[in-house]
């Protein structure tokens, strides 16, 4: 017995010793080959930017618009590689630098035009797109044209192809305008299968988070609200498309939002073809394969002078930078939060309350810096956390500097907790904000265990110690659970009703988790003006009583180590080959529950108290 054991314990240790020493060679010679490829792709991309005359500005942007780009996720880009999801390299482009470029591109003499070759964009939220729609209309002021051009226009790209004096499609194309809507997973009779028992504890009868896990449908409180701000968005977007091709006689309110009885007919007078539906209803000028569509720009030009395409990376690395230091006492702080609001820290995925607040005491430490201007769009999180930073805030105006809170898409929740404290709150027409409400919850899996003969008994010296998943919620438990709750929500209330100068019954009025557009905030006292980023930055040197200042931005520190890396691995993902994983659609779905399932793991609070709005995102 003794000599097999030991032959056996030395097989299995020589072959863990084969398999270590495989998986670390394979791991070194796939690093060595990523490094020759860099090595010789770096030759081609050394290429001095030269802007000839009569330049175009071709605005392609292949990939997301985004408030502020988020760190390298290497991990999911080479997943993506690796599974052939993207064909094409995504990124991520800021939307201020966006403006900043097409804004000096107007005054540059070598841009005479702009094109919009929106084929890769990917998502951009509507008040995004109205604030790049205002540059492209400033642009379009120095008597240079605008063209759009894509194969398929998607409701995202058509919002920001409607700016553009002529819009092109490709002839086998569509214009897809669908509307919005908002969309859930329900988990009760999947829970109730398992045996498994949520315990829910909330306050607003609007606040919708926890339904997936109680009702197999939405509830009428969540479909009336919701209802409210989606046809808000939604008439938006179709007066948006009206006003901008207002000079087509053949473009009404039915080109954009027909009915199924207009649509069909309209689809059987043309036989079916989209894109000559598109044209007959005005939705496009022009229907043009890309060559020909270049062809004739090309056309357009008096004198023979040569057309020249400039792509929007390249010129862009021309353009200075929005925010710079020239040298002024007075400075203007501008700091953005993107993303679920959480304790802890984070490297800039998330607004993680002690990292977020160490930008603050930048702003806070500076004798220059004299107001602050946050940039927020998030759904909200952790009470906890948002406390916090609601704190920071505080500090800040304690310290004789003004705050001005600039909303993204959204702002709710949580965010709005953070915001109500400001001295003023600016939000655009579209920003989705309020959502005062809050929740808790937790599920236990004693009838699940006891369903396969499982139990749990033991004894604890106090009540409090039998808290567990494996264990039945004690009922008064659960009644100080919801007490707590309870406490949350009176806080919030309190939180709103001293920042915004509203009785605690004006605010819970309008709170009970409900959500609201920037238009209703401003007529409901949550919001004081209407505008973007700059009008924001425009009133807190108001408020501070600035005429000359610099506008900075305070962004969280990457060491240069860190960024080569980043920089370095993300070049070498690009370079592996496409689709050697294949993705099925079963893993999309489950990649979509567990989306949806995971959000309350991903949610931090040490009391278990949130703040955060459900269908807030809506791109």
């Amino acid at each position: 017995m003794s000599y097999l054991y030991n032959l056996f314990k030395g097989f299995f240790i020589k072959s863990f010793k084969l398999i270590n020493y495989i998986r670390l060679f394979s791991l070194n010679l796939l690093f060595i080959v990523v490094v020759v490829f860099i090595l010789f792709s770096m030759g081609d991309n050394e290429k001095t930017v030269n802007i000839a005359k009569n330049s175009y500005l071709n605005l392609n942007l292949n990939g997301f618009i985004v408030e502020q780009k988020q760190p390298v996720n290497l991990s999911q880009q080479l997943s993506n590689q690796l599974s052939g999801s993207d064909t094409e390299p995504v990124q991520e482009f800021e939307v201020q630098e966006i403006i900043n470029t097409i804004q000096h591109a107007q005054k540059d003499p070598k841009i005479t035009g702009l094109v919009l070759q929106l084929d890769g964009l990917r998502s951009g939220s509507l008040n995004q797109l109205s604030d790049i729609g205002e540059a492209i209309e400033a642009f379009k002021t120095s008597n240079k044209p605008v063209f759009a051009y894509s194969d398929n226009f998607s409701q995202t790209q058509y919002y920001l192809a409607a700016y553009a004096d002529h819009i092109t499609l490709a002839p086998n194309g569509a214009v897809f305008l669908q509307g919005y809507a908002v969309n859930r997973l329900y988990f009760k009779e999947l829970l109730n299968h398992l045996l498994i028992t949520p315990h829910i504890f909330k306050v607003g009868i609007y606040k919708s988070f926890v339904e997936p896990y109680t009702e197999t449908e939405m509830s009428n409180y969540s479909k009336e609200a919701n209802a409210h701000w989606l046809n808000q968005l939604w008439q938006h977007y179709i007066t948006h498309v009206l006003t901008q091709r207002s000079d087509r006689d053949n473009l009404t309110a039915s080109s954009v939002n027909p009915s199924l009885t207009e649509l069909k007919s309209a689809f059987r007078s043309v036989s079916g073809d989209t894109a000559k539906y598109a044209l007959t209803v005005g939705l496009v000028d022009e229907l043009s394969f890309y060559d020909q569509f270049m062809e004739q720009l090309t056309d357009t030009q008096a004198n023979d002078n040569k057309l020249n395409i400039i792509d929007y990376q390249y010129y862009t690395s021309t353009v200075p930078p929005k925010y710079q230091f020239t040298g002024e006492d007075a400075q203007i702080a501008v700091v953005h939060g993107t993303g679920e609001i959480i304790s802890g820290y984070s490297e800039g995925s998330e607004i993680a309350d002690q990292s977020f607040n160490e930008l603050l005491k930048q702003a806070l430490n500076n004798a220059r810096v004299k107001a602050v201007v946050l940039r927020l769009d998030t759904p909200g999180g952790s009470a906890f956390a948002s406390e916090n930073i609601r704190q920071q805030v505080l500090a800040l105006k304690a310290a004789g500097k003004k705050v001005v809170v600039s909303m993204g898409s959204v702002t709710a929740s949580g965010g709005y907790w953070i915001a109500a404290s400001a001295d003023k709150v600016v939000a655009s027409r579209t920003t989705l904000t309020g959502s005062i409400g809050i929740f808790g919850m937790f599920a236990t899996i004693d009838k699940s265990l006891n369903k396969i003969g499982i139990y749990n008994d033991g004894i604890a010296t106090n009540a409090l110690s039998n808290i567990g998943i494996t264990q039945p919620l004690n009922p008064e438990l659960a009644e100080i659970f919801q007490i707590g709750i309870d406490s949350g929500y009176a806080n919030f209330l309190k939180v709103v009703s001293e920042g915004r100068n509203l009785s605690l019954k004006a605010v819970d009025k309008i709170a009970q988790g409900r959500v609201w557009t920037g238009v209703d905030g401003l007529n409901n006292g949550l919001v004081d003006e209407l505008g973007n980023l700059q009008s924001a930055i425009e009133l807190a040197a108001d408020l501070a009583k600035l005429d000359k200042y610099d506008t900075i931005s305070i962004k969280p520190k990457t060491s240069s180590k860190q960024a080569f890396i980043n920089e370095f691995f993300a070049q070498s993902i690009s370079l592996l080959p496409k689709g050697i994983i294949s993705a099925s659609p079963l893993t999309s779905l489950l990649t979509e529950v567990d989306k949806q399932a995971n959000l309350a793991l991903r949610l931090n609070d040490p009391q278990n108290r949130f703040v955060y709005c459900t269908f807030c995102q809506i791109k």
